[in-house]
């Protein structure tokens, strides 16, 4: 059992015949012995790096997601604080090795559904001309818009919130 790159840990349950075992701490192991016993063990990272090291580095790298936030009723002017999140992307990408982008426009409820959905779909097309000026495959890249469907924060129809008013790009 390997830990998140967080450090949690999730759990496996081993069957065998009539018994079960929870794996649920960091390095465990299980092995079903013969006549149906599950023997439980523990390993540390060392020894995980020495067995299966060629096979964690073949995985390809976790998907990634960033959020920029979008002026309001604009679909082509950042929120200030989006300009730091465009660094850390530009950066996140000259490391990727065979990006593939997924990016999703959302609006505030500020606006009409219509309008709103126009809008998203307009916002994530202007981030993906700008990965497309850095160098991701056109192909490389789905847009959509989500319109005010899936808001950050709740709030009641008609409302303009800035967090709501963003695109997600998700690296995998």
């Amino acid at each position: 059992m390997l830990p998140d790159p967080d450090g949690t840990v999730g759990s496996v349950i081993v069957r065998s015949g009539n018994k079960t075992q929870v794996i649920d701490k960091p390095y465990s192991t299980a092995e079903v012995a013969k006549g149906g016993a599950i023997e439980q063990t523990a390993t540390t990272p060392a020894n995980v790096e020495a067995r299966y090291g060629d096979v964690l580095a073949a995985q390809p790298p976790r998907p990634k997601t960033f959020t920029i936030n979008f002026l309001f009723d604009s679909a082509t002017e950042l929120a200030p604080q989006s300009n730091a999140t465009v660094q850390q992307l530009k950066a996140a990408l000259a490391t990727w090795p065979a990006p593939h982008l997924t990016v999703v426009g959302h609006t505030d409820l500020a606006g009409s559904q219509e309008y709103d959905d126009k809008l998203s779909m307009q916002r994530a097309q202007t981030v993906a001309k700008f990965l497309v000026k850095a160098g991701i495959p056109a192909k490389e890249i789905e847009t959509a818009g989500r319109g005010k469907r899936e808001p950050l924060v709740h709030t009641a129809d008609g409302v303009p919130n800035q967090m709501n008013r963003r695109v997600v790009i998700t690296i995998q």
